[in-house]
């Protein structure tokens, strides 16, 4: 009896201190462009002192777990091997001794030779055909695959110098703007498309592939300067063989390292500065 009353009262203060711990306002974002992805952690809960965390990736094909290392709650992943992952959050509380983890999978397997093809007409520079690639050695059919073109312009980007736009990268300028409800021109849903834009200036576009077979999908930013010196430079149906080095970037834009296709590579940028946290072949 005394065994069964013991028991009882560990049951009792364990779900005691795990009701003490709210999670709720625990977020994991995710953002990612191909093979490069962000997650970003936040929430009330976290300004608690007691509270602690761990990012972790799981490799399926390896069986292997391996922690990386966040800068103020974002973590940079570089994955240049196909295959299915797992990213997994662990978040505990050592004053009231109750934890809990959130997940989020990738599987690495679709989008080589991803690209944004445009054209304005020769007789109306407001006018533009575009055209996303297909994505190669897709083991679905083309039915799977949904094609979304978003496009944005806004003040933001229009009071810049010339030398900032030239200067910034398209991931850079995607970072950077806010995407307010009162830019956005509309969208394209479709791989070929037409869009006739109604002003002159500097445009962001967003081009999404998504697999509606396997919910995976991938996005990349991309510049247009409407009627602009670059109105006609886009180039037309981007198809790229897979590259042999692989380059990796800081969030400045500058290359820091290339890496073989075999290889899987995390960084985590901080300052300027770059650490190698997780390498296989």
């Amino acid at each position: 009896m005394k065994r069964i009353l013991s028991l009882v009262l560990l049951l009792v203060s364990v779900a005691t201190a795990n009701a003490k711990c709210d999670w709720s306002s625990l977020r994991l974002q995710q953002w990612n462009e191909r093979n490069y992805y962000k997650w970003y952690v936040s929430g009330k809960v976290l300004d608690d002192t007691c509270v602690d965390y761990m990012f972790m990736v799981y490799d399926f094909q390896t069986k292997k777990t391996d922690t990386v290392y966040d800068n103020r709650g974002i973590v940079e992943v570089q994955f240049n091997v196909k295959g299915r992952y797992k990213l997994y959050l662990k978040v505990w509380n050592r004053c009231l001794k109750c934890d809990t983890a959130l997940y989020r999978e990738v599987n690495i397997v679709q989008f080589p030779g991803a690209g944004l093809g445009w054209a304005a007409k020769s007789t109306d520079c407001k006018w533009y055909t575009f055209e996303m690639n297909y994505i190669k050695n897709i083991p679905l059919k083309d039915t799977c695959m949904e094609y979304y073109l978003m496009f944005y312009k806004g003040p933001w980007m229009d009071t810049m110098s010339q030398k900032e736009w030239d200067n910034l990268t398209d991931y850079q300028i995607g970072m950077e703007y806010d995407f307010p409800d009162d830019d956005f021109l509309g969208y394209n849903q479709g791989r070929i498309s037409n869009f006739t834009f109604k002003d002159s200036g500097r445009v962001l576009m967003i081009a999404q592939w998504w697999n509606k077979c396997i919910r995976q999908d991938t996005f990349m930013f991309r510049r247009l300067d409407v009627c602009g010196r670059s109105a006609t430079t886009g180039v037309a149906k981007i198809t790229k063989p897979e590259p042999k080095l692989i380059a990796i970037y800081d969030m400045m834009g500058r290359p820091v390292h290339q890496a073989r296709e075999n290889e899987i590579l995390i960084y985590i940028y901080s300052d300027g500065t770059r650490k190698k946290i997780y390498t296989q072949k």
